[in-house]
């Protein structure tokens, strides 16, 4: 009698279970921004920055994001904030992790300020973030002191990020 019950337990869950009660691996998730640097003397020729490291400014605490700390490449991805609608950076040049000093390496702040829109994926996967950037600056604007260090400008190319497939962000350096 049990082997029947538990039999029928399993057919009552397995038919009840709906197609998007699983997210699949290959549905979207919020695109990161994506930033190419520049030569300032030169704003079409792609620029390499070496050892570069970059901390999110998060609640007056930098946190580095693992993925780019003292990497040598023209170009990055980097996860804008979800939970308001601004995010802060330090961009660091001639990062290095035997640096005891955080930010390590040559820093400049670099701002975004966007729109975030939420959209409904499914059931499973819930919803992912799409921006749109209204502004970008080389400094943190509630700075009094604006300090600039490598980056010249901060210039939006694509203000809409609802992809990693173009670069977003130019930065000349």
């Amino acid at each position: 009698m049990n082997k029947y019950l538990v039999l029928f337990l399993i057919i009552i869950t397995i038919y009840n279970c709906e197609s998007d009660d699983i997210c699949p691996e290959s549905t979207l998730t919020t695109p990161r921004l994506i930033v190419t640097f520049y030569d300032k003397d030169n704003a079409e020729e792609r620029k390499n920055i070496e050892s570069l490291g970059v901390y999110i400014v998060k609640n007056n605490e930098l946190v580095l994001i693992n993925e780019i700390n003292g990497i040598n490449t023209d170009s990055i991805a980097i996860p804008l904030r979800d939970d308001e609608s601004i995010s802060n950076f330090k961009f660091c040049k001639e990062f290095s992790d035997d640096i005891t000093v955080i930010p390590a390496g040559l820093p400049d702040h670099v701002y975004f300020d966007y729109e975030i829109n939420e959209t409904f994926i499914s059931r499973a996967c819930g919803f992912i973030n799409y921006y749109n950037l209204s502004l970008a600056l080389p400094y943190n604007p509630l700075d009094a002191t604006g300090n600039q260090n490598w980056i010249s400008d901060v210039i939006i190319l694509n203000n809409s990020v609802t992809n990693e497939n173009q670069s977003h962000v130019k930065i000349l350096h």
